[in-house]
């Protein structure tokens, strides 16, 4: 395993982190529950192989993630050199104290005494004040640190790039967890800012959310890549950012484990890997666009097609060669709403769309795309 400094934070962390959302699930009566003895096999796996940061999440896993992480490290060998990072949710904070009530909590559920890292968990700018007029979470989050509960306060991120800075400005971080691949580069030059002024950064997200864990044709017929299976060149490209200390990876079985260090252990990309497939995630974007902003000026649509994403599934399918993601997508969405079928050729998206983009018939190419997947 590869190691390397978090920020200015004292803490050597491996470069791939053990991400406890996506641990392995049984389905008891009709509901979902984590599966222990195995979610513990594939996180003591991960210990084995050197991974030394693990992500943590009230909200994760039916809320059972931490209580599973708990007790797989509760008697680890080498358990005090494991740097578990824990988050306050924004959506459990509503009156004042919430926050203090939710750590001790969570400090119960994982067997310690403190945290290494405490974050403010997926805010943005306007949202992380507004609860702090609620709730006063920033005095209560100072009070923890002062009290030895909180050893290093940080704050995963949902928000537009300039905002990530602006949190980062206020001087009161000392880590950031943010979204980053090579679909998504919309915070690079952010990332480089978090680390030029100290912070350690662990990108969230490396494979997409399962987006990058099938290759992209396009990519996946370039011979300079090595032969690297989808989510390990999501993984290299990500570290090959000279901003991020770590990537998380939500790791469900003990194959992805493996497959997620032996990629990791070979190394970051290399600059002219990078910038070829940068270079070509450019070009597709550019054609994604051509055919959809995504700007929802169409919505809502009156027979409940969900427009823009359709067609972004389509980009997926057609664009970036992603057909299995794509069609996995869209048999979720039309479970949940209409299907481009159900487009009677009203004409009202076409009066509102920038693009003067043919809607009707692209739905009906969609369709035809997508038909007997759903």
């Amino acid at each position: 395993m590869r190691y390397t400094e978090l920020g200015n934070t004292g803490y050597t962390i491996s470069r791939l982190g053990f991400g406890s959302m996506r641990l392995p699930m049984i389905d008891i009566g009709g509901k979902e529950y984590v599966d222990v003895e195995r979610a513990t096999a594939v996180i003591h796996r991960a210990l084995e192989l050197g991974v030394n940061y693990v992500d943590t999440g009230f909200n994760y896993c039916a809320e059972e993630s931490e209580l599973v992480v708990g007790s797989a490290l509760a008697n680890w060998p080498d358990r005090d050199n494991i740097v578990v990072t824990a988050k306050c949710t924004k959506f459990r904070m509503a009156n004042p104290g919430d926050m203090r009530r939710l750590l001790d909590h969570q400090l119960w559920r994982q067997r310690r005494d403190s945290f290494d890292f405490y974050f403010f968990h997926g805010i943005g700018w306007d949202n992380w004040h507004e609860i702090d007029e609620k709730t006063g979470w920033f005095k209560d989050m100072q009070q923890a640190k002062d009290e030895g509960l909180v050893k290093h306060v940080g704050f995963s991120f949902h928000d537009n790039p300039e905002n990530m800075k602006r949190l980062i400005d206020t001087g009161m971080f000392e880590a950031v967890t943010c979204q980053y691949n090579y679909l998504d580069r919309s915070n690079q030059e952010a990332i480089q800012y978090a680390h030029d002024k100290g912070l350690g950064v662990v990108v969230m997200g490396p494979v997409g959310g399962g987006r990058l864990s099938v290759m992209p044709q396009r990519i996946g017929a370039l011979d300079t890549l090595g032969g690297s299976n989808a989510a390990g060149l999501a993984l290299r490209f990500v570290l090959a950012h000279s901003g991020v200390n770590a990537a998380i990876s939500g790791m469900g079985s003990i194959e992805m484990v493996e497959q997620n260090c032996a990629a990791v252990d070979r190394g970051p990309l290399s600059e002219g890997e990078v910038a070829t497939i940068s270079t070509m995630m450019d070009e597709l974007q550019e054609l994604a666009q051509l055919y959809c902003t995504g700007c929802q000026y169409c919505m809502p649509c009156p027979n409940g097609v969900n427009i823009p994403r359709v067609f972004e599934l389509v980009n997926y399918h057609r664009v970036y060669g992603l057909p299995e993601y794509a069609i996995e997508q869209y048999r979720a969405l039309v479970a949940k709403e209409a299907d481009a079928a159900q487009c009677i050729e009203c004409g009202e998206c076409l009066e509102r769309c920038p693009q003067h983009i043919e809607i009707p018939s692209q739905l009906q190419e969609a369709q035809a795309i997508f038909a007997g997947t759903e």
